[in-house]
């Protein structure tokens, strides 16, 4: 149950670490602007980010699976890095990987789609 992994396994998993960290970052920042006219004539902007632009759309289910696959990740990760080395385990966190990775560009994707408008 445990033994020694190399050093390049343990790097795989800091930087999957390091990488879901970085993508609820870019989920956050505002990357985004949306400009709508009003019923007065005038136009609004607003700058919004990923998650924001999600709800708005209704569609926060991406960020729910994003949240859960990022935390899954890290935790299968930082089990493995603690020296549990169970096949399970490697399996969970590549495939949780996976899809957090292709859920981040998905909801780039969706939300770079979006256009706002003043109902």
């Amino acid at each position: 149950m445990y033994e020694r992994y190399n050093i390049s396994d343990m790097l795989t998993r800091i930087i999957s670490i390091i990488l879901n960290i970085v993508y609820v970052l870019v989920l956050n920042l505002g990357m985004y602007t949306d400009r709508a006219v009003m019923p007065n004539g005038n136009v609004r902007e607003w700058t919004r980010s990923p998650i924001d632009r999600l709800n708005i759309m209704d569609q926060t289910v991406f960020l729910y699976l994003q949240i859960f696959f990022t935390a899954v990740t890290v935790i299968s990760a930082v089990l493995l890095l603690l020296g549990i080395q169970h096949h399970v385990w490697k399996k969970v966190w590549l495939i949780s990987f996976i899809v957090s990775t292709l859920l981040f560009v998905i909801i780039l994707v969706i939300t770079g789609n979006a256009h706002a408008k003043y109902a």
